[in-house]
């Protein structure tokens, strides 16, 4: 493998776990760990911290946080104290969540995603820079704000969460990597690389300098078939999650499956058009080992410079998901 690999899971997990988790990818070798923000799981910041007072090396991701639970102010001083907890060892992604989880359960209104992410990484980045904020944007506004403390790395790198057309852009201006969705398809890694390039050269940056990492749900076992079987139900949450949006339709899946799948998934439904193995190669990565390591080259070949391999939840436990990536796709 070319590139280094990294491990990414939910926040599910006890601390105690989670912390194994971290100790364990990072024997392992693999270059980051990204710990899952997931409303209502355990706080990223908490859970990150944690790991990195018990490893040394690994980088910590934290994706994705998001700009309404948290103001930008807050988020800087946070991530300021827990790069240099770490070492500068943190990356940070920023993400608007979902409506459900925002409006509909947490009661905040879910305004201005786009804008909101966008606004909140100026700020932050500006602050963690040491510089002193007056910001007046379109969702956020403050006064002059400046932290008391100062940064161990100002460049410390903030990545966005996002996947539609305007957001992508507004990465490609503002952040300094993306965060690809759990089934992101291959063909739309190469989209999503022009959409955010398309926003660097708007504000005459380098679109080269802009990272991109992608959770990548995998599973491998000796019978290729039988774990793209196990997979199915993976690939049918992330296509019910989606729906008929480019992450998706770039790959030529049919837009009357995406939207059935959609509606099953928000009505809690069970969708009653089966996925083909085919279909389960595009979302999710399923198969041999072998299998597995020419799809992940596969996606880095795309534009992927950061492969997070995820954790194939309800069918391999995370602990067996790293033994697997040691064993059979570190070189």
């Amino acid at each position: 493998m070319n590139a280094k690999l990294s491990f990414g899971f939910s926040g599910l997990y006890s601390v105690k776990e989670t912390i194994d988790l971290v100790k364990r990818s990072e024997d392992a070798g693999l270059e980051s760990v990204w710990v899952a923000e997931d409303y209502f799981d355990a706080g990223g910041f908490s859970l990150a911290t944690a790991c990195a007072m018990s490893t040394s090396r690994i980088q910590i991701g934290i994706g994705v946080i998001n700009p309404y639970t948290r103001h930008p102010t807050l988020s800087a001083m946070e991530a300021c104290t827990l790069d240099d907890i770490s070492g500068g060892r943190l990356i940070v992604a920023l993400g608007a969540s979902n409506k459900r989880w925002m409006e509909l359960q947490a009661g905040i209104p879910f305004q201005k995603p786009i804008t909101a992410t966008k606004e909140c990484v100026q700020i932050m980045k500006g602050l963690i820079r040491g510089e002193e904020v007056e910001f007046s944007g379109k969702y956020f506004k403050t006064g002059k704000v400046k932290l008391n403390n100062q940064a161990l790395r100002p460049n410390q790198p903030i990545y966005m969460g996002v996947k539609g057309d305007n957001a992508l852009e507004a990465a490609g201006e503002v952040a300094d990597g993306v965060l690809l969705s759990a089934g992101s398809p291959i063909a739309y890694v190469k989209y999503a690389r022009e959409k955010i390039a398309t926003g660097a050269r708007r504000v005459g940056r380098d679109p080269s300098e802009i990272k991109i990492a992608a959770y990548l749900p995998t599973y491998m076992e000796a019978d290729g078939e039988a774990a793209k079987e196990k997979m199915k139900p993976q690939a049918a949450r992330y296509i019910g999650l989606h729906g008929a949006k480019p992450i998706m339709t770039t790959s030529g899946l049919d837009v009357e499956l995406l939207n059935h799948y959609q509606q099953a998934f928000m009505s809690g439904a069970k969708p009653s058009i089966p996925l083909t193995h085919e279909i389960v190669d595009t979302v999710v990565i399923a198969g041999t080992p072998d299998q597995c390591r020419r799809r992940i080259e596969e996606y880095i070949e795309a534009g992927v410079d950061m492969p997070v391999v995820f954790e194939a939840q309800g069918v391999c436990p995370p602990a067996e998901c790293i033994r697997n990536v040691e064993r059979y796709l570190m070189d």
